[in-house]
C-alpha cells in the first residue's frame, strides 16, 4: 500500500491546487518550444547517419510522422485559447499536464523503438553515436520538463528503459557496461531532478501563502477603509467619508468648470423627544429605517451620509436647479413624515433641509457646508419641515452673522455688556416681588446687537459660559442693592446646564459674591432641558442644593410634557407670551392659558405669565386666580439708575428698609 501511494506521488500530478498546477503548466508552456526543437533536431540527425543504410521507411517515412505528431501536440499544448478564463483555464492547464505525462510516455517509447530499430542497420561506429544523440537529447527534453517531475521521469524512463533492456540483451560486455552507465546517468539525473522537482513546489506553495498573506492584509485594509468610511448604524456613509467626497468634487468642478454641485443637510424633525421618552435602543432602530429610505432615495450624482445624531448629508453633481433641489429635498421630507414602526410603536418625524450649490472657485468645501447648514438652521426656525436653498438672502444675513460671531471673540464683556431688569408683579397687591434680568450688548462697532442675536453668536462661538459668568456677577452686584424680599431671575442657556464645569463656575460666583442663594432664581426653557435632559436635570439639581429656584422659561413653545415637567425640581413656570396675546378676544386661548395656570397649581409651583400689556390681559388673568405676570403692562426693561428710581417710587426713599410680603 504504502508503495503504491509512492509511486502515485512520484508519477502523478497533485490535484486541488489550481495555483501550483497553472504555475507548472506556464513554465512548461515557455520551455515546450525547446523541448520539441531539440527532439525534431535530434530525430532528424538519426535518421541522416543512417540515411544510406537503413531502409527509406525508417528514414523518412517513420521520423516524418514522428515529427508530424510532435508538432501537432506542441501547437496544441503551447497555448490555453484566451476564451478559458479563471477555473476554465485551470482546468486545461490540468488536463495539459495529463496529456504532457502521457505525451513523454509515447514520445519516449516510439522514439527510443525507432531507434533501437535503427541499431539493425547502422554501422558500430554509428551505433555509439546514436546512444549520445539519444542519451543528451533526453536529458535535455527532461530538463525542460523537470517543473513537472512526473514527466521529466516518464521521458527518462521511457528512453533510457527500452534502451538498457536492449544493451543488456544483446549480451556483449561493453554494451552491458553502456547499459550500466546510462542507468547511473538517469538515476543520478532523476534524483537531482526530484529535487528540484520538489524545490519548485515548495516554492509555488510559499508563493502562494505569501499571496494569500498580501490578499488577506489587503481585504482587511478594504475593510478597514470601509469601517472607516461607513457608518455602523445606518450602513450609510459617515461623515469622514462625505467630507472627504465634498472637497474631492469641489476641486474637480473648480478645475473643470464643466458641472456644478450642490450640499443638502437634513435634520430629523422630533428625534430628541423619540430617545428621551423611549429610549436610545428605539431611537437606534428609527435611524436605522431612517438610513434604508435614504438609501432608497440615493440615485446616480447623489450620496448621503450621516453626518452625526439625526443628522445627514446630501451630496450632489451636477448644475442643478432651485427647482430640482426643492423637489429632491421634498422627496426626502415626505419621506421622513411617513409613520415609522418599531416594534408595535408608531412613531411621528419630520425632517428638515438645507441646500447650497457651488457658485464659484472661492467656494470650499467647508464654505458650502457652512451654507447649507445655515439654510437648515434658517428652516428650521422659519419653515420646519420643509426645504430652503441658500440664496442671496441667507449669504448677506450669513455674513452679518460671521460678523458678529467675529466681534463676539473679541468683545470685552465687562465693558461692553450691560444689563437692564424687568419688574415681575403679583396681580394680589400689585407689588413687586423681582426683577428677570436680561442682557444688553453695545459693540463698539456694531452698534446695539439684538440679545437673541448676540445669545445665539455666543452659543456658537462656545463664548457663552464665559458671557453667562461675567452677566451673573453684574446682576448680584445690582441685586444687592435691592429690597431683601426681591428676587432675582436669571436665564442660563443650553451650554450653561449642560456643562458640569460651567455649573460649578455659577455656584462659585454665587458663593463669593455674599448674596442669598434663596433670592437667586434660574430660568430655563425646555429646549434646553431636551437637548441633554439626563445632564440638564442633574445641573438644575446641583443647583436646587445649593438653595437657589428653578423656573422653566417659555413653557408650551417647545416639547411639553408632563411626565418630563414633575420629573424636573421646578419651582415655577413661565407661560410664554404667544397664549395671552388673544386671551381678552378668544374663548380657546382664555381656555388654554386656565389650563396651564390649573396645572401649576397643581403641581404646586408658582407661574408666572409673561408679556402682559393690556388692562385687559390683566383682569383675565386675575379672575383666573394668576398670581404673578410680567410685561409692558407694569414695566419695560429698566437700566440700572432707572430700577433704581422705580424701587424707591414703589418702596420709598428708604427702600432696603421696606418689607412687602412676597
Amino acid at each position: 500500500m504504502y508503495s503504491l501511494r509512492y509511486f502515485s506521488n512520484l508519477f502523478g500530478i497533485e490535484q486541488g491546487n489550481p495555483g501550483l498546477y497553472r504555475s507548472q503548466y506556464q513554465s512548461m508552456a515557455k520551455q515546450s518550444l525547446l523541448l520539441y526543437t531539440l527532439a525534431i533536431i535530434t530525430t532528424i540527425s538519426v535518421a541522416f547517419i543512417n540515411l544510406e543504410q537503413a531502409p527509406i521507411f525508417l528514414t523518412i517515412k517513420l521520423p516524418a510522422a514522428l515529427l508530424l505528431a510532435d508538432l501537432a501536440f506542441f501547437f496544441w499544448f503551447a497555448r490555453v485559447p484566451k476564451k478559458y478564463k479563471g477555473d476554465a483555464y485551470d482546468r486545461q492547464a490540468l488536463l495539459r499536464l495529463h496529456a504532457a505525462v502521457w505525451g513523454a510516455v509515447l514520445l519516449g517509447i516510439s522514439h527510443s523503438i525507432w531507434a533501437l530499430a535503427m541499431f539493425e542497420y547502422s554501422a558500430l561506429a554509428m551505433r555509439g553515436l546514436v546512444t549520445a544523440f539519444l542519451s543528451a537529447s533526453t536529458l535535455g527534453v527532461a530538463m525542460c520538463m523537470m517543473n513537472l517531475r512526473s514527466a521529466a521521469l516518464t521521458i527518462v524512463i521511457s528512453m533510457f528503459g527500452p534502451i538498457v533492456v536492449y544493451f543488456m540483451y544483446l549480451g556483449d560486455s561493453s554494451y552491458r557496461v553502456s547499459a550500466i552507465n546510462l542507468t547511473m546517468v538517469a538515476t543520478v539525473f532523476a534524483l537531482v531532478l526530484n529535487r528540484y522537482s520538489q524545490d519548485f513546489v515548495r516554492m509555488i506553495k510559499q508563493q502562494q501563502i505569501v499571496e494569500a498573506k498580501i490578499a488577506e492584509v489587503e481585504n482587511l485594509s478594504k475593510s478597514n477603509l470601509a469601517l472607516a468610511n461607513e457608518d455602523s448604524l445606518t450602513k450609510l456613509s459617515n461623515r469622514r467619508s462625505f467630507l472627504f467626497n465634498l472637497n474631492k468634487l469641489v476641486d474637480e468642478v473648480a478645475q473643470s468648470h464643466s458641472c456644478g454641485l450642490a450640499v443638502g443637510v437634513l435634520d430629523l424633525d422630533g428625534f430628541k423627544q423619540v430617545n428621551d421618552v423611549y429610549g436610545h435602543q428605539v431611537g437606534d432602530q428609527v435611524l436605522v429605517e431612517v438610513g434604508l429610505r435614504l438609501k432608497n432615495i440615493e440615485k446616480d450624482g447623489v450620496k448621503i451620509a450621516r453626518l452625526g445624531g439625526d443628522e445627514f448629508g446630501i451630496l450632489m453633481e451636477g448644475s442643478l436647479s432651485e427647482e430640482e433641489l426643492l423637489e429632491f429635498g421634498t422627496s426626502i421630507t415626505d419621506a421622513m413624515r411617513v409613520p415609522f414602526m418599531v416594534d408595535d410603536l408608531i412613531i411621528h418625524l419630520g425632517g428638515t433641509v438645507g441646500f447650497a450649490r457651488w457658485g464659484s472657485v472661492d467656494d470650499t468645501g467647508q464654505k458650502i457646508f457652512e451654507k447649507a447648514d445655515y439654510a437648515l438652521y434658517h428652516a428650521k426656525d422659519n419653515a420646519r419641515g420643509n426645504v430652503i436653498v441658500f440664496g442671496k438672502y441667507h449669504a448677506e444675513t450669513l455674513r452679518a452673522v460671521s460678523n458678529i460671531d467675529r466681534k463676539m471673540q473679541d468683545a470685552d464683556f465687562d465693558i461692553e455688556m450691560s444689563l437692564v431688569f424687568q419688574p415681575i408683579v403679583s396681580l394680589s397687591n400689585s407689588g413687586t416681588v423681582g426683577f428677570e434680568v436680561l442682557a444688553r450688548w453695545q459693540s463698539p462697532s456694531l452698534g446695539f446687537v439684538s440679545p437673541d442675536v448676540f445669545i445665539r453668536s455666543a452659543e456658537r462661538g462656545g463664548a457663552i459660559n464665559r458671557l453667562t459668568a461675567t452677566l451673573l456677577g453684574k446682576a448680584l452686584i445690582e441685586a444687592k442693592t435691592w429690597p431683601d424680599h426681591l428676587y432675582m431671575s436669571f436665564n442660563l442657556s443650553m451650554h450653561d446646564i449642560t456643562s458640569a464645569r460651567a455649573i460649578l463656575n455659577l455656584i462659585s460666583i454665587i458663593e463669593k459674591s455674599g448674596f442669598d442663594p434663596k433670592r437667586i432664581t434660574f430660568e430655563v426653557t425646555e429646549t434646553a432641558i431636551m437637548s441633554d435632559r439626563k445632564l440638564a436635570k442633574k445641573s438644575l439639581c446641583l443647583l436646587k442644593h445649593l438653595g437657589v429656584k428653578i423656573a422653566l422659561d417659555d413653557f408650551g413653545t417647545g416639547h411639553s410634557s408632563l411626565s418630563y415637567v414633575r420629573s424636573l425640581p421646578l419651582d415655577k413656570i413661565k407661560l410664554d407670551r404667544s397664549f395671552i396675546n388673544d386671551i381678552e378676544h378668544e374663548e380657546d386661548a382664555g381656555s388654554i392659558v386656565d389650563v396651564m395656570v390649573e396645572m401649576c397649581r397643581s403641581l404646586r409651583v408658582d407661574c408666572i405669565v409673561e408679556g402682559v400689556e393690556t388692562q385687559g390681559q390683566v383682569g383675565v388673568l386675575t379672575a383666573m386666580g394668576c398670581e404673578f405676570i410680567q410685561g409692558y403692562y407694569f414695566s419695560k426693561p429698566l437700566n440700572s439708575a432707572a430700577t433704581q428710581k422705580y424701587l424707591r417710587a414703589e418702596f420709598g426713599e428708604n427702600f432696603t428698609e421696606v418689607a412687602i410680603s412676597a
